[in-house]
């Protein structure tokens, strides 16, 4: 059993990841079982720091793409932040990189995709200073708040996540599979590691108050009321297995169900002696809440059936043959009066999310602020860059072959 949705994106620059992060509190999720699934996760976590990296790349802290075959450099400054000139060259070939990269090498092709975005060469340039310039600005600020990360922090990092991989080798194998090497995802994880440093610096935010936490869950009261906490035995069955190996699986799985019922077993001795969810048998078989965690939809809707105290007959889905208890149900009429009401799980989930909402609202604040106190001055585009095609008569691609990646 495993999540059957992937974790929001994070958005490429920081005012987006504030926004992102508060209209995606009810989507975020917990998983276990399958290594396969913490990789994918992972991997998400890396895509999103892939935007950000890109964003690095005017401050040095990546290589520029030097292959100007094929088009001039025309020179100068295409902004100045804080007395930090971004030239007109880095931006070019920062362009006509991602042009490389994603096949429009043609004009006619280029051209249709910024009209399909409804972009043009101008627009697509200030985005980019746009992007260039806060990322410049954000390693200002680490500097002006004495913001450090030691090569210790970086390590543990990437430990911890190679261990929520699967191990080094496995990790190392996905990061592959998206360009990434130990090297570069490392930096990625200590930009990643001052930013968090930052904002922690910029935008402190403490524990919230019970009262405070009471409304969270009232605001979003069907988000949480009705959650069930499950227990789970799990036996196994490989995607390709054959029917009798199917069959002996949900055999074994009956037998368990039976000892329980009979009361031969305790469901936790059951736990111990049949279950083969490695991520849930340390914890006697416990997958925690079902707001707070995606099930699959036959787990899902069988624990809907329980109340607390009940055990599942067999349930079966992609991952095999499952035996669920319900160890605590919570639910109130009309709202919470009491935090006392809420479980601890709950709580602390419910505690984070208000937290973290606080200190993305903050930290919104300050950069706003930050920006409008910064001393930035755009050039204008020069006629002459390679990038700045005519669009005159292109008109939209159909909505089946436009093309939405950047």
């Amino acid at each position: 059993m495993a999540n059957k949705k992937k974790n929001p994106e994070a958005a490429p620059t920081p005012e987006q990841q504030a926004r992102a992060a508060s209209s995606s509190r009810k989507k975020q999720r917990k998983t276990y079982v399958s290594k396969t699934v913490k990789i994918v996760l992972v991997v998400i976590g890396v895509l999103a720091m892939l935007l950000s990296v890109s964003a690095m790349a005017c401050s040095g802290l990546m290589p520029q793409a030097e292959d100007t075959s094929g088009y001039k450099l025309t020179g100068g400054v295409a902004a100045t932040i804080n007395g930090t000139n971004l030239t007109e060259d880095t931006v070019t070939k920062q362009i006509m990189s991602m042009r490389t990269s994603y096949g429009y090498t043609k004009d006619e092709d280029w051209a249709q995709y910024l009209v399909d975005n409804d972009l043009t060469p101008k627009k697509y340039r200030k985005q980019l200073i746009d992007s260039y310039t806060q990322q410049i600005l954000l390693q200002q600020a680490q500097k002006e708040n004495g913001v450090t990360v030691s090569d210790e922090e970086v390590e543990k990092a990437w430990k911890d996540a190679c261990k929520s991989a699967g191990g080094a080798k496995a990790f190392k194998k996905t990061l592959k599979t998206y360009g990434y090497t130990e090297d570069t995802y490392k930096d990625s994880l200590k930009e990643s590691l001052a930013q968090q440093k930052l904002k922690d610096a910029v935008a402190p935010t403490s524990k919230p108050k019970d009262s405070e936490i009471v409304d969270y869950i009232n605001e979003n009261l069907s988000s949480y009321n009705d959650a069930r906490r499950s227990s789970n035995i799990l036996i196994k069955v490989d995607s390709d297995a054959s029917d009798e190996d199917k069959a002996a699986a949900k055999a074994k799985a009956q037998e368990c169900l039976d000892k329980i019922n009979s009361g031969e077993l305790s469901f936790e001795d059951a736990v111990e002696q049949y279950s083969e969810d490695t991520g849930s048998k340390e914890k006697k078989g416990d997958v925690g809440w079902d707001k707070l965690t995606t099930f699959v939809d036959s787990y899902q809707t069988a624990l809907e059936g329980l109340n607390k105290g009940d055990v599942s007959e067999v349930v079966e889905s992609t991952y095999g043959y499952h035996i669920i208890k319900c160890i605590d149900y919570f639910h109130v009429d009309n709202q919470v009066d009491d935090i006392n009401q809420v479980p601890k799980d709950i709580k602390k989930y419910v505690s984070n999310v208000v937290k973290t909402q606080a200190a993305s609202t903050a930290y919104s604040e300050w950069l706003e602020q930050y920006k409008k106190d910064a001393d930035i001055t755009v050039n204008p585009m020069p006629k002459d860059v390679p990038y700045n095609v005519s669009l005159k008569g292109v008109t939209k691609s159909s909505t089946d072959d436009s093309s939405t990646t950047e």
